[in-house]
């Protein structure tokens, strides 16, 4: 045996020792590697990663742009068109396969636009799930679109609507057509006329036998709506201006009597030839025609046919029955008011008119139910809709039944525009305020109006001012319309007028006499609307705000503020024509506007304002024309003793009118 020394044994230890460490570092370093990179993995491609958030903000973008052009596309066509009724407004070739399942209450042939026409940059995948239903952008839900879930999932997250065109399962309402339905064919309940959609609701029954509301007739039926094999019967609630009806569906039937059992026996027959078709345990089907049914002492009860006015015996294949009616209020169970914005609908002061108890009060935007909440709060609606906006407040009991419902419709107004022929242009402001109530009047009615000017269907009406020597007067627009009185509501329901038609939608309206007048000649003239005043600010002998301006050939001097209502905390904003110039906080600075045009006349409007509330206060309007080079300056003259002077052909002085400080009088020989 070869002998080591000491030294070289302690070497070779020393390496084993080493060697051991080595390998598992290395073996932890792999493992720590692999959960880095799983997370990296996860981080980067995972369902919350890198990848999949680009993916989902990059849809969001893309679909929320894409519907904002489809609601301004649909409002170009209603102000071209002046049609409020926005359902003719449908495209998408996804919609055909939905028309052709019955699936949506619209034809093919109402599919007369092109989404490439609508958005122009939309691509063709985008094109395979998005569709233009109504005038609003739908997406298209498919189990054929690749990653659709989370398409539903992000649409839901910015309110984008959806359409449902996979394979029907559960209830699907096909309008009176005789289907098999839970294991049991019956003419299935007919909702395409009588019914307005946005006002009517399936009824689900519960386990306990509660009638509870389901969706509205514009979005699907549950599965629970009803199952006839197992007693369980269609019903629907129908709400208008507060007033509750329900009804059942009795599907197109023949019975015969039992005898011997004392009760009758019922089957479901097709309207088209009375057949019945019988589902076995197993599933098989065996068809009766009516001829052996007949045979059998089977009748078919007289109110599934009715004599038209032409004579005609129509078949029908069912019909809705009303079990009862909540109409004898002399107060609405439910009721609200609602205060339309431009972008907004704001629901206050919820009154519940019944001793019931409410535990639960839902608020809809269209057929969507958008907050639930145990107290009447008040809530803004958002995410308006182009043309009507239904809003539904449900209040529900403890079993989730209905105890009072009212629905209202936010329809945006075409009105007669605002005559403002007579106004003098320069010195005549449209008159708006912000969400905070604070007064704007600074743009004249040369300009373009604001975009906010007004909104008949908001509440919000056309205002001007005049401003005369101190003096404003404000006015609003009354555009023709037609009135009926809800005696229930103690309100009066206005409808506007286009054009000065004498036409009322019925007997209940009239159209007020201040819409017409009689002429000179005797002739009685329709008016399209007037100008009423509201009120008047100021004295024209004693200025709450005045000030005195001259001209240069390139600009415009003011002097200090003075009047009856300059008081400290005041800034003072410089506009001239409708353009504005500077702020100042001392009634004592004077202020130059510079660069203009000489020999122009020039409005200078000075609107004053709370400066730390920004309150409007008054305004100063003065006009004047800026001189032209080598024109003569008459600032320093008194223009009350100071006139004119020039020479006729021959020589001869000649004395003119009295001068005014900015020469706008002066006689052509002067100039």
């Amino acid at each position: 045996m070869e002998k080591i020394e000491p030294n070289k044994r302690n070497k070779i230890v020393k390496i084993q020792e080493i060697t051991g460490i080595t390998l598992i570092a290395l073996i932890i370093t792999i493992i720590v590697l692999l959960i880095l990179a799983a997370i990296t993995i996860n981080f980067v491609i995972g369902d919350n990663g890198i990848i999949q958030r680009g993916k989902e903000a990059n849809f969001k973008t893309k679909m929320s742009s894409m519907a904002e052009e489809v609601k301004l596309y649909s409002a170009w066509e209603v102000t071209k068109t002046q049609n409020t009724d926005i359902s003719w407004i449908n495209a998408g070739i996804m919609l055909k396969d939905m028309i052709q399942q019955e699936m949506l209450d619209i034809t093919e042939e109402q599919l007369s636009f092109q989404i490439s026409d609508i958005l122009p940059n939309s691509t063709k995948q985008e094109r395979d799930y998005i569709a233009i239903y109504k005038g609003e952008m739908y997406y298209v839900s498919s189990n054929k679109i690749k990653n659709n879930q989370k398409n539903i999932q992000w649409c839901q997250e910015i309110n984008i609507p959806i359409l449902y065109n996979n394979p029907p399962t559960g209830i699907v309402v096909i309008n009176g057509k005789y289907e098999k339905v839970k294991g049991l064919y019956l003419s299935t309940p007919q909702l395409t006329d009588g019914f307005v959609k946005e006002k009517t609701r399936y009824l689900n029954i519960d386990e306990e036998g509660n009638l509870t509301p389901g969706n509205w007739l514009t979005n699907r039926a549950s599965d629970n709506w009803y199952d006839y094999k197992n007693g369980q019967w269609a019903n629907i609630y129908v709400e208008n201006n507060g007033i509750e009806t329900y009804y059942t569906w009795i599907p197109r039937y023949a019975f015969k009597l039992d005898q011997q059992n004392q009760k009758s026996i019922v089957k479901f027959i097709n309207v088209e030839d009375n057949s019945y078709i019988e589902v076995k345990e197993d599933e098989t089907e065996i068809k009766y025609e009516w001829s052996e049914l007949e045979k059998e002492g089977y009748q078919i009860p007289e109110s599934f046919s009715w004599v038209n006015e032409k004579g005609e015996t129509i078949q029908l294949p069912g019909y809705w029955v009303s079990k009862y009616t909540l109409d004898d209020l002399k107060e609405y169970t439910l009721d609200y008011e609602m205060i339309a914005n431009i972008n907004s609908i704001l629901v206050k002061d919820i009154k519940k008119n019944t001793s019931n108890t409410v535990e639960k009060y839902t608020y809809a935007l269209n057929g969507t139910i958008v907050k639930e909440s145990t107290t009447p709060d008040n809530y803004e609606f958002t995410n308006l809709r182009v043309g009507d906006n239904i809003i539904n407040i449900t209040a529900l009991d403890g079993n989730g039944e209905i105890i009072g419902s009212m629905t209202k419709v936010y329809s945006p107004a075409i009105v007669n525009p605002p005559d403002l022929t007579g106004f003098n242009q320069d010195t005549t402001f449209y008159v708006t305020w912000d969400a905070n109530g604070i007064e704007h009047s600074e743009i004249p009615i040369t300009k373009e109006p604001p975009t906010a000017w007004y909104e008949y269907g908001a509440s919000m009406w056309a205002n001007i001012v005049t401003r005369n020597n101190g003096v404003e007067t404000y006015y609003t627009w009354i555009p023709r319309y037609e009135f009926s009185l809800d005696q229930l509501a103690q309100r009066s329901i206005v409808k506007f007028i286009k054009g000065t038609s004498t036409q009322t939608s019925g007997n209940n309206y009239q159209i007020p006499e201040s819409f017409s007048w009689v002429n000179e000649k005797g002739e009685t003239v329709q008016l399209t609307g007037y100008w009423v005043s509201k009120y008047t600010l100021g004295d024209e002998t004693a200025p709450r705000f005045d000030t005195e301006v001259t001209a240069t050939s390139n600009s415009i001097k003011t002097k200090p503020i003075t009047g009856s209502a300059v008081t400290s905390g005041q800034k003072y904003m410089y506009y001239i024509d409708g353009e504005y110039r500077q702020t100042l906080t001392n009634s004592n600075d004077s202020y130059e506007y510079t660069g203009l045009t000489s020999g122009k006349k020039y409005t200078v409007n000075i609107i004053i304002r709370n400066n730390n509330t920004d309150e409007y206060i008054g305004s100063i309007t003065k006009q004047i024309t800026t001189i032209e080079p080598n024109r003569p300056d008459l600032t320093g003259f008194n223009p009350e003793v100071t006139y004119y002077c020039f020479y006729d052909v021959n020589g001869n002085e000649q004395i003119g009118d009295k001068i005014k400080i900015d020469g706008s009088n002066a006689p052509r020989k002067l100039v």
